[in-house]
């Protein structure tokens, strides 16, 4: 067996057994399509938030998007014509902003409530769709709000002249939440294990969780909706789904502290279901994914290999040159490879060559001479 098996056996083994349910194909539609392009460079220009709010929660055609797009006029106009928010005095239209929401559509905390479907259509919540609804109203309403994420939470922070006001969207008395440290410090304490807020101290849990988050705007918020439903994909074994939306979650919230397990372990389940399908290719841009994403774990690097080398053997006995090239030339930019696996890329060069010297293609012998040329060089540069 070689190293690489040894190690894929090793790290795959210690995934639990799943029997996988997606499709490689997931179809997305058109919207999903048109936003994904949209937020490619990390900013929307096509969408508005809360077009894209509404698109990741699940209003994936134009007509649904359209009924949600009119709750939400209708919510902002139900807000304005009660006069709930008045610019010159904005901590407390903020205020009200906030109980108006929980007296109206924020009813029932739910712990799978993530998207803005689930308030528009149930009433209930959690921590991320309640912040989305919240930031996004409020912003459209004229107060500046963004968002705090932690490993375990997120929550809204209101700034008002220089002064930093945290709401916290999962209780009806979440406005300016630190006036009361200690009870929001045993709230936070249920998302931790009880030995570890021992270990912490209560009165420290709250100075803890910050130390661990960032700031995050309303655009980075969004994003975790997408890691939500990802995560919920996942736990149903639909990982090309799950997967979809984490790469779509990366492009709204590249440094997102709340994901980052679920991620690589999701890298893992989707990366092995791939290749126990002897989709080698596709395993291999998962992993290399994964690479580029965590570079530091020797893991993803050595099942990235594996998968390469698969994908080499596959496409020679499916006589596929352009994904020989692609793959070689895919990997080779990664700078993981060492000399024993340059041997192996020129070894399936060599038995190309030997095909295309058969079929006259003078063409493509002269560019596996090139391919050649230039992994020796690599293989020379990586000793």
């Amino acid at each position: 067996m070689s190293r690489y098996g040894l190690i894929l056996l090793i790290v795959f083994s210690s995934i639990s057994a799943f029997e996988n349910k997606a499709r490689v194909n997931d179809v997305q539609s058109e919207l999903q399509q048109r936003l994904e392009a949209d937020i490619n460079d990390g900013r929307l220009h096509e969408f508005s938030l809360i077009e894209a709010a509404f698109i990741v929660s699940g209003a994936t055609t134009q007509k649904r998007l359209d009924q949600s797009l009119r709750w939400y006029d209708e919510l902002i106009r139900d807000i304005e014509e009660k006069n709930i928010v008045v610019l010159m005095d904005q901590k407390a239209s903020a205020e009200r902003l906030f109980f108006f929401l929980h007296s109206t559509w924020l009813k029932t905390y739910q712990k799978e409530a993530t998207t803005l479907l689930d308030i528009q259509q149930k009433k209930n919540y959690n921590c991320v769709s309640a912040t989305v609804l919240y930031n996004l109203t409020g912003e459209k309403l004229g107060l500046q709000t963004m968002g705090f994420e932690t490993p375990s939470h997120v929550y809204t922070i209101f700034t008002n002249f220089g002064e930093y006001v945290m709401v916290e969207n999962t209780t009806s008395m979440g406005f300016n939440i630190i006036k009361n440290l200690r009870n929001y410090s045993k709230y936070l304490a249920q998302y931790y294990p009880n030995k570890l807020v021992y270990q912490i101290g209560l009165e420290r849990l709250y100075a803890y969780e910050n130390s661990k988050g960032r700031e995050i705007n309303n655009t980075e918020l969004i994003g975790l909706i997408c890691y939500n439903q990802a995560y919920f994909a996942a736990e149903q074994q639909n990982y090309a789904k799950a997967y979809n939306f984490v790469l779509l979650a990366q492009q709204f919230n590249w440094d997102s502290r709340s994901n980052r397990e679920f991620e690589v372990n999701l890298y893992y389940q989707w990366g092995k279901s791939l290749f126990d399908q002897q989709k080698f290719y596709e395993a291999f841009e998962v992993f290399a994914d994964a690479i580029y994403r965590y570079e530091d774990n020797p893991d993803f690097r050595n099942n990235c290999i594996l998968a390469s080398r698969h994908t080499l053997m596959q496409s020679l006995m499916n006589q596929d040159w352009e994904r020989t090239v692609q793959c070689i030339e895919e990997i080779n930019a990664l700078n993981i490879l060492t000399g024993e696996d340059f041997d192996f890329q020129k070894a399936t060069l060599n038995r190309w060559m030997h095909y295309f010297q058969y079929q006259n293609n003078t063409q493509s012998v002269q560019r596996i001479e090139q391919m050649l040329e230039q992994i020796e060089k690599l293989k020379n540069q990586s000793r």
